[in-house]
């Protein structure tokens, strides 16, 4: 492994060890995947295993290191990391987690390392949890989608309708290389609304109780709820303070409840092409959703 230096002796994973990736970055909206990743190495009090050369994967320039200067005695750097833990739940497989900083540089190297680190530990399948803003209210419950290998898996965790075309994250390119190697992959995507800027802890929460669902680690969100109700009612204050923000997530709440009843006939009747069926006032297209992010970020702004 050129990049990845173990800290620690190689553990006994025991069998069907599942890698995990979250790294910050655009496609961690919310800090929703990272956040979840945390917790798992919180809850089960994991141990590091290995971390990657931060001098050969970062733009200091682009991403700073962050110094606490205290009347005026400097602290010491925090520089960006990208580090390996292993975290062995009560409960389901070990898992292996990759976290941290989005890489500038090197992805396909940093790829190359943990696809080797999978072939040592015998690793099979591979989870990936993260976030992207999309035109999805904050008063409906969080949307999964997930990118997969396995088109079973694809059904199982929800399957995105359309095609597009995005530039690829760090964590994207990964899922690839792994996929590429023979793993069965698993990426979830929580999906939340565009115009909250802070954390998302009903993202993480929804990120958790799908993973859970599929590796069986028994992840305990119940101090979350606290988080999730506050935050809540704080949108909702936002909202309702606000004539053409209210406007906006009703429009929001039409389209998603569109879908979500365009999916429900699908399931009852596969291939009546429900989903298909749905019109533009009801889906609008990519460009009318860019269109009216970027409206309502201006008035927002203005």
């Amino acid at each position: 492994m050129r990049l990845l230096r173990l800290t620690s002796d190689l553990p006994d994973v025991g069998p069907d060890p599942v890698l995990v990736a979250a790294l910050d970055g655009w496609t961690d909206a919310g800090s929703a995947g990272t956040s979840a990743a945390e917790r798992l190495i919180d809850q089960f009090e994991g141990t590091e295993l290995g971390a990657f050369d931060p001098d050969a994967l970062y733009d200091y320039r682009d991403r700073r290191p962050v110094v606490e200067i205290d009347q005026g005695l400097l602290g010491v750097p925090r520089w960006p990391e990208l580090h390996v833990d292993v975290v062995t739940p009560p409960a389901g497989p070990t898992l292996i987690i990759v976290g941290g900083a989005e890489p500038d540089l090197r992805w396909r190297t940093v790829a190359e390392d943990l696809v080797e680190l999978t072939e040592v530990l015998d690793i099979r399948r591979y989870v990936g949890l993260g976030s992207v803003p999309g035109p999805i209210p904050h008063t409906r419950p969080v949307q999964l989608i997930s990118t997969s290998s396995d088109p079973d898996l694809l059904d199982r965790f929800g399957r995105p309708h359309e095609q597009v075309v995005v530039p690829a994250s760090c964590q994207v390119a990964l899922e690839a290389s792994f996929r590429t190697a023979g793993l069965t992959t698993l990426g979830l995507w929580a999906r939340l609304p565009h115009y909250v800027a802070t954390d998302y802890p009903a993202a993480s929460k929804a990120l958790l109780e799908r993973f859970s669902a599929y590796t069986g680690t028994p992840v305990d969100t119940s101090d979350l709820d606290a988080a999730i109700e506050d935050q809540r009612e704080q949108l909702d204050e936002a909202a309702a303070a606000s004539d053409e923000i209210t406007e906006h997530v009703r429009g929001l709440e039409s389209m998603y409840d569109a879908v979500v009843e365009a999916e429900r006939l699908e399931r009852l009747e596969p291939g009546d092409g429900r989903l298909a069926d749905l019109t533009a006032e009801q889906v609008p297209s990519g460009e009318e959703i860019a269109a009216e992010v970027e409206r309502f970020l201006r008035g927002r702004a203005d």
